[in-house]
């Protein structure tokens, strides 16, 4: 069993400051986290902080005692939910390890805490490093110690520290470590990215993430390979058209072929029918919604809310004149963390857009009725861009990415996080999306596996692994 943990970059900001007073002691809080749980992965996701006062911990630079009975108040809806009680202290002094006055301390408070769980799921404990890195072990019900393997901070940045070896780089991989460098490069062979929607934008994404080394990808996309289709799929073909393949078995082989060694896995199912690829999109460490659905991108920002997962969600537009022209070329490319702006928030969807899409994808008969009648409004639907301006948008898209990785920009990345381009006023714009934060979307930051999945009732019938 492989154990992973994952902090937004709200709460870790929340726990920096608390365990690291300035003072020089150490500090202590209490982390309440949902579970992602599958057969050979338990991973942590960070959804409450609860901060122990100084004033009631007697503390020293290697020391801390402090009350327990502090958690009794958060102890019953945390058995409700399922959740995990982790508790995290500092070493000041920057022991990378667990002391034996921690190994003392976990096994006391551990042994009492199952008491009040009525299954074996673990729970666990980390250290805050000075220098921002976490490490950590799950305490399982018979007080054994597990490693956890890797510690993720989800914010304007993503940073994973990692706790297996690196594996030896292979030579294909030369001209990538060259330019970010073998430490990103082995990072990208770890990573597990998620991409819905393998058409238009989605396949040169893919096809950049496959050759940049990512480990693993997961491809989902309901849809065929027709011939209106072969100006913009990579790798697709006028056989693939006329045998009517799917684009995820098409895209799958392509990469497979390239020989990275790439692990991929593909659906050709649309997402809301698809539990087991909900549950695959999850667990990933970083998501692309490269689709024109309002619904399917709804679906994503609430997937990364729940499992703390940033995403970036690529749209490009043709407007046409309606003689027989071009009138606008334009994109955009959203980088979205939990905790923060969604894309509602930011305006690329309404909640009656997003009513209207859920209808026409559930009841296409009703839909019709209602747009007749004047009770909903009609849906946008982009039009297909030509494979030039997809490439342009899926390229602008995964440097944004990497630059959340590894930062390659002259200016701080909490600055921007939506890059906006046209062809025909020829502009490109870095934007800061000081958008209200989604209160709705937040309620639920890192609450992972719950009953109805993801609290949609209409997702009741699919189940996690």
């Amino acid at each position: 069993m492989q154990y992973n943990f994952k902090i937004s970059e709200i709460h870790s900001n929340q726990i920096d400051n608390h365990l690291y007073p300035g003072d020089g002691l150490e500090a202590v809080a209490i982390l309440i986290c949902g579970r992602k749980s599958s057969k050979n992965l338990e991973t942590f996701l960070v959804h409450k902080t609860i901060l122990i006062p100084h004033a009631d911990c007697t503390r020293e630079p290697d020391f801390i005692n402090w009350p327990t009975n502090l958690l009794l108040n958060e102890l019953p809806e945390a058995v409700n939910k399922n959740q995990a009680i982790f508790k995290i202290h500092s070493h000041p002094g920057g022991f990378d390890q667990f002391s034996e006055i921690d190994d003392a301390s976990d096994k006391e408070m551990f042994s009492s805490l199952y008491g009040w769980f009525e299954n074996d799921k673990p729970h666990g404990s980390l250290v805050l490093l000075p220098d921002g890195k976490i490490f950590g072990r799950v305490v399982t019900e018979d007080l054994m110690f597990k490693n956890i393997q890797k510690v993720s901070k989800v914010g304007y940045t993503l940073k994973i520290y990692q706790k297996n070896e690196k594996d030896k780089i292979e030579e294909i991989s030369l001209r990538n470590r060259q330019t970010f460098g073998e430490g990103t490069v082995s990072l990208l062979r770890e990573m597990k990215i998620g991409i819905v929607g393998c058409s238009g934008t989605g396949s040169p994404v893919i096809e950049q993430l496959a050759r940049l080394g990512v480990g693993s990808l997961i491809l989902i996309d309901p849809d065929i390979i027709e011939f209106k289709n072969l100006n913009r799929i990579l790798n697709s073909t006028f056989e693939d058209a006329e045998k009517a393949k799917t684009k995820v078995s098409v895209i799958e082989d392509s990469i497979n072929k390239i020989g990275f060694n790439t692990n991929v896995r593909s659906f050709d199912t649309n997402l809301y029918d698809d539990g087991e690829a909900i549950s695959e999109l999850s667990s990933c460490d970083f998501l692309f919604g490269c689709m024109d659905s309002i619904d399917g991108r709804h679906l994503l920002n609430t997937i990364a809310s729940f499992y703390l997962i940033p995403f970036i969600d690529i749209g490009v537009k043709l407007v046409s004149d309606k003689k027989g022209s071009i009138d606008q070329i334009f994109g955009s490319i959203h980088y979205v963390q939990p905790g923060k702006s969604s894309l509602r928030t930011r305006g690329v969807y309404n909640d009656e857009e997003l009513r209207a899409a859920s209808l026409l994808r559930v009841n296409p008969e009703e839909f019709k009725e209602q747009k007749k009648s004047g009770y909903i409004t009609d849906i946008v639907v982009e039009a297909p861009a030509v494979i030039s301006i997809n490439m342009l948008a899926s390229s602008l898209a995964i440097n944004e990415f990497l630059s959340r990785v590894h930062n390659v920009k002259n200016d701080s990345l909490d600055n921007f996080d939506i890059i906006r381009f046209s062809l025909t006023d020829y502009y490109f714009l870095n934007e800061k999306s000081n958008y209200d934060d989604d209160v709705f979307l937040n309620k639920f930051i890192g609450r992972g596996d719950v009953v109805p999945l993801l609290n949609m009732p209409e997702l009741s019938n699919e189940k996690l692994d």
